[in-house]
């Protein structure tokens, strides 16, 4: 989606909300943070004690009149900004809820697959708080949750990385070009919910097919993706579980490795792994008191590629997040090895060396 079509989608949310601001109020907010960080991977890191930088100013608003609502949010960062999500949706019944614009893409565990600011790998990869340009309905019977999606492309398209999660893209990395795109793309995801007492259990299954096209050589390839999800939840604590296999299976031009297949996000572009498994293992325990509540977690994912001589790549995260009024804070401990951004530059592929990289990240937001 270019730009001018994403400005133009944005001021027509604004201005059909503003029509019916009169009916039901429309609701604005979003966040102010900033970010405290110290890598031992990075020499000026360490050499300044850490950085304190700005983050992102977010801006979120929805209405609703009768059945009919919509919804967006967007982010400012240094040096770019974009749309996250912004879409239109239909109470069709209490069951039934249909979107269509910026929607998020349902694969894998319920809401996120992690507690940390920095995610899991499977967001990296886009499976984890994705979005795209479609539609998607969504019915509940009882404790069976049944939601389905048509994504026609990326938010942004193929040449612009601003994409909120990772997605194949269009790119150079060390002088290897890239020319995919995803391209309508279908996605569902099945999921029960078990009660017993105060034990509640979701279990779960996603699929995900879609197309790869080369835009370089007008052929396609193709993309099947599938996981098994788990949320359990018991006075206060929580367990998740994913067990994910992807193939982003590319048109072979004869100028890349098969194998490796570049991705863009967050106006970064960078290569992974085409073809692997990701697990996730995360164990959490919220705490409630009179001033606010706190979360403490431990968020584990690994990407095992699925070519022989590329080395695993693993992040451990061990942190607490605080949440006071309209202040929400994250304390992080990132133990990574071979893992994009923290201290390794791709995923799933061959590793610079054996070390474990460590960053200590504290997150500031300010909702308003």
């Amino acid at each position: 989606m270019s730009k001018l079509n994403i400005a133009l989608t944005f001021s027509a949310l604004v201005a059909i909300t503003s029509n019916f601001a009169v009916a039901d109020d429309l609701k604005v907010g979003g966040s102010v943070r900033a970010n405290y960080s110290y890598s031992d991977y990075s020499e000026s890191s360490k050499d300044k004690i850490g950085d304190l930088d700005f983050n992102l100013l977010s801006v979120t608003f929805s209405d609703k009149w009768n059945d009919i609502g919509v919804k967006a949010e967007y982010r400012f960062y240094q040096g770019y900004d974009f749309l996250k999500y912004g879409y239109a949706y239909w109470d069709v019944n209490e069951d039934l809820t249909v979107s269509g614009g910026v929607i998020n893409k349902p694969f894998g565990n319920k809401g996120y697959a992690s507690h940390n600011w920095w995610y899991s790998l499977n967001y990296y990869l886009g499976f984890e708080d994705d979005y795209g340009v479609g539609v998607a309905a969504k019915y509940q019977n009882g404790r069976s949750l049944t939601e389905f999606a048509f994504i026609k492309n990326a938010v942004y398209g193929g040449s612009d990385h601003r994409d909120f999660a990772g997605t194949v893209a269009k790119g150079t990395v060390d002088g290897t070009s890239y020319n995919n795109e995803e391209a309508n793309t279908l996605a569902a995801r099945q999921s029960f919910t078990l009660t017993d007492g105060e034990l509640i259990t979701i279990v779960g299954a996603s699929l995900e097919y879609g197309q790869l096209y080369n835009s370089a050589f007008g052929e396609n390839g193709d993309t099947l993706n599938y996981a098994a999800h788990l949320d359990m939840s018991y006075d206060g604590w929580g367990l998740q579980a994913q067990y994910l296999a992807y193939d982003y299976d590319q048109y072979d031009d004869g100028q890349i490795d098969p194998n490796k297949i570049g991705m863009g996000m967050l106006d970064g572009f960078f290569e992974v792994a085409s073809k692997g498994n990701i697990y996730t293992a995360n164990l959490s325990k919220n705490i409630t008191t009179s001033w606010g509540s706190y979360t403490l977690y431990n968020d584990f994912s690994m990407v095992q590629p699925d070519v022989e001589a590329f080395d695993d790549s693993l992040l451990n995260t061990t942190g607490v997040s605080l949440a006071y009024g309209p202040v929400f804070v994250y304390v992080d401990y990132y133990m990574a090895k071979n893992v994009l951004w923290l201290g390794g530059n791709s995923l799933g592929l061959i590793q610079a060396d054996d070390d474990w990289d460590q960053r200590f990240n504290i997150n500031f937001a300010y909702y308003f």
